[in-house]
Order: C-alpha cells, then sequence, then structure tokens
C-alpha cells in the first residue's frame, strides 16, 4: 500500500483579513465561503469512498490581529533619531523591523529609538529574546524591533506580532482513520505538524526543530493506526486546535473528528471557540518614514 500526500492552499481569508480586518463583514463571508469549500471537498471524499483510507488535516500558518489606526509613531519624527545614520532598513513590511546603523552609530540609534514609543520593542540582535528563535543568523541585522499586537501600518488586518498573543494563535483539525474519534487534545506549536506528517505517511523526517514527542507525551492524545506496511504498530497523534469560525462547521458534521478544546493557548476568539473577545487597543504603531 504506498502513502501519498496532496496539499491545497487557500489564500483566504487571509487576504481579505489584511484588507478589511479580521473582524469585518467582508472577513466573516470570506470564511463563510471558504468553509463551504471545505465541505465540498469532505462531500467528494465522501461520496468518492475515500473516507476509510483518506486523513484530512486543516490546519493555517497564523492568526490575524486588527491594526489600530490612531496614535502612530512616525520614526522620522522621533527626536534624535535621523535616516542618514541607517545604512540599511526594513521597516514597512509587517509589524517588525530591522535596521543596521553606520559604523560608530549602533549605540546612538538604539538609545534614540529604545523609549521611542511604549508599544515599540527595540533590542541588539544578541539581547533579542531567545523564544523567538529568530536572532541567531548572520543575516539578521544588528537591531531589531516589534511592535505590540493590533499596532503596525497599512493594513487593516495583520500577523507576524508576538506568537504569544491569542490573536496570532491558529488552528490545526483533523478527520480520518488515524485520529481518534472526538478526541479533545491540547495545543502544540506547528513546528510539530511536519513531525506528524511524516508519521502518518510513513517516512523518516529531515531535521527539524519539532517534536513527535511531545504529542506523545499527552498519552490519550495516541492510538494505534492502521498498520503500515513497513511499520505495523505506528501510533498517531490526535491533537487538533479548534477552527475559526465558519470552517469548523464543515468538519464538525462527521464522527471521527479530533480536535482541541478552546484555551488560553489555542485559537484566536471567535464563535467557535466560545472565548470572550480580548479588548480592542485605544492607539496604533506605524513603522512609517516618509
Amino acid at each position: 500500500l504506498k502513502e501519498y500526500f496532496i496539499a491545497l492552499y487557500f489564500g483566504e481569508p487571509d487576504s481579505t483579513g489584511h484588507k478589511y480586518g479580521p473582524e469585518s463583514t467582508e472577513r466573516k463571508n470570506m470564511v463563510s465561503q471558504v468553509d463551504r469549500t471545505v465541505g465540498y471537498l469532505r462531500k467528494r471524499i465522501a461520496e468518492s469512498g475515500l473516507e476509510s483510507n483518506l486523513n484530512l488535516i486543516i490546519t493555517s500558518d497564523h492568526g490575524m490581529d486588527t491594526v489600530i489606526k490612531s496614535n502612530e509613531i512616525h520614526i522620522r519624527t522621533v527626536e534624535n533619531f535621523t535616516f542618514s545614520d541607517i545604512q540599511f532598513e526594513l521597516l514597512d513590511y509587517g509589524p517588525n523591523g530591522l535596521l543596521v546603523p553606520k559604523e560608530g552609530k549602533l549605540e546612538h540609534v538604539y538609545t534614540v529609538l529604545k523609549n521611542a514609543h511604549p508599544k515599540l520593542h527595540v533590542y541588539k540582535k544578541e539581547e533579542f529574546p531567545k523564544r523567538f528563535h529568530y536572532a541567531n543568523n548572520s543575516r539578521i541585522t544588528p537591531l531589531l524591533m516589534y511592535s505590540d499586537p493590533g499596532y503596525v501600518q497599512f493594513n487593516n488586518g495583520e500577523h507576524g506580532f508576538d506568537n504569544e498573543d491569542m490573536n496570532m494563535k491558529t488552528i490545526f483539525r483533523a478527520v480520518g482513520p488515524a485520529f481518534k474519534q472526538g478526541l479533545v487534545v491540547e495545543p502544540f506549536e506547528s513546528v510539530n505538524v511536519y513531525a506528524l506528517l511524516c508519521e502518518l505517511l510513513g517516512i523518516t523526517p529531515e531535521p527539524h526543530d519539532g517534536s513527535l514527542e511531545i504529542m506523545r507525551e499527552q498519552g490519550p492524545a495516541w492510538r494505534t493506526c492502521h498498520p503500515h506496511p513497513a511499520r505495523p504498530w505506528t501510533r498517531c497523534p490526535h491533537h487538533v486546535p479548534v477552527l475559526l469560525p465558519g470552517a469548523a462547521s464543515a468538519v464538525r458534521e462527521r464522527p471521527n473528528v479530533a480536535h482541541v478544546a478552546p484555551s488560553q493557548s489555542t485559537a484566536r476568539s471567535s464563535p467557535a471557540t466560545s472565548m470572550p473577545c480580548l479588548p480592542q487597543r485605544p492607539e496604533g504603531l506605524h513603522f512609517k518614514h516618509v
């Protein structure tokens, strides 16, 4: 029996969320449209008689937060800061900024920007928080900065903020013969999905930062799968965070679905998670210099 891997990518509701904001009517309508597409996919799987030997996983790479449009910070107007002290900058893409000060200017630029705005966090490369797993690379600039969730320029919705923020949490839901029916388990990081896919496909993963053991430690999240010819006693994880609104309904109808219960580390607030909405922030930050 040969295993096959098929991947589908939907550019929505990401694009609509960026343009109109994650809480907008346009974005909610787009979620419903994606939900119908997922429902059609599941319908065709059933009609084709593939439910007994096909595992379907629905996930995404990030959440999204509403961008605040007041109290912007224009870096060019920061006292004692000038772009003539900067050799290279990347400030106009998302909530993160990268700076290469000219020789001899690093300390000055760092000191000036460090307290420029209460929602702006500025670090030297060696001081950047280790939990981001980001700065330990020769390509990363000497100065890095990021804004608090909701404080960024241009779009009405954005991601790339601190991944501990609830609105940055994403989804993961699975249905198929390798997953326990109706199982709810604890959340896990997306970096572990690769190991899960390799386990399901019966292949040896390349070196990566995820771990299948993290999901194994959950105990009840595991059961014996259909035997793989090369590994007859393979065990499979059944961990799945909740879906965003709309997307849940297309999957919820079927019985053998595993998912993760709403928690403070699962998904963004939504009707699907029955979680209270996070408070709106009263002001915004832009990394704007023109």
